[in-house]
C-alpha cells in the first residue's frame, strides 16, 4: 500500500507541476519557455503567480511524501540519504514559493532555495532509484537523468556567474535540471504502479 501511495504522490506532483506551470505561462503575455526562467512565473508581478507558487509547494511536499512512503516500504535498505535529499528538494521548493524572485532585496534567498531544490531532487534520484526498481534499464535511465540534471545545473551556474549564455539560454538549462526530477518521478510512479 505504501508503494502505491508513493506512486500516487509522485504522479500527482509531476502532473500538477507541469499543468500549473503551463497555465501560469499561458497567462503571462510574451512568456517563452526557452528564454524566461521558471521563477519568472512566480514573481509578484506575474498574473498567475499563485498557480506557479502552488506548483512549487505541491511538488516539494509530495516529492518528500513519496520518498518517505517508499522508504517505509523498503525497510532494511539504506534510504536515509534518499529521504534527506527529498527533504532538501521539498524545503527548497517551499522557500522558492514563499520568497519569489523579484522580491525586495532577498533575491539570494530565492536563488539559494532553488539551488537546494535542484541539487536535492537530482541527488534523490541517485540515492533512491534502487528502491523503485533493480532493473538495468531503469538504473541507467535514473543515473543518466541525474547526471543530465547536474550537468545542466552546472552550466546554469556558470552562465549566472559569468553573466553569459553558455550554448543555450539559461532558461533552457534551468528547465533541464528541474525537468529531470519531474521526468524521473513520473517514470518511477508508473513503475511502482505496475509492481
Amino acid at each position: 500500500m505504501t508503494v502505491r501511495i508513493a506512486a500516487a504522490c509522485w504522479a500527482v506532483a509531476g502532473v500538477a507541476y507541469l499543468g500549473l506551470e503551463a497555465m501560469a505561462a499561458a497567462g503571462q503575455p510574451g512568456y517563452r519557455y526557452a528564454t524566461n526562467f521558471i521563477s519568472d512565473l512566480g514573481r509578484p508581478d506575474s498574473p498567475l503567480s499563485h498557480l506557479m507558487n502552488t506548483a512549487f509547494v505541491v511538488q516539494g511536499t509530495l516529492f518528500l511524501a513519496a520518498a518517505v512512503a517508499l522508504a517505509r516500504a523498503n525497510r532494511g535498505r539504506s534510504s536515509g540519504l534518499f529521504v534527506a535529499c527529498a527533504a532538501a528538494n521539498a524545503v527548497g521548493n517551499v522557500v522558492v514559493a514563499t520568497v519569489p524572485s523579484g522580491g525586495a532585496g532577498i533575491a539570494w534567498v530565492h536563488v539559494s532555495a532553488a539551488a537546494v531544490a535542484i541539487v536535492g531532487g537530482n541527488a534523490a534520484i541517485l540515492a533512491g532509484h534502487r528502491l523503485v526498481s533493480e532493473s538495468r534499464w531503469y538504473r541507467l535511465t535514473s543515473v543518466g537523468l541525474a547526471a543530465l540534471g547536474f550537468l545542466a545545473f552546472g552550466v546554469l551556474a556558470v552562465g549566472a556567474v559569468t553573466a553569459s549564455t553558455v550554448v543555450l539560454p539559461g532558461a533552457v538549462w534551468e528547465r533541464t535540471c528541474v525537468y529531470t526530477i519531474i521526468g524521473w518521478q513520473l517514470l518511477s510512479a508508473v513503475l511502482l504502479l505496475r509492481r
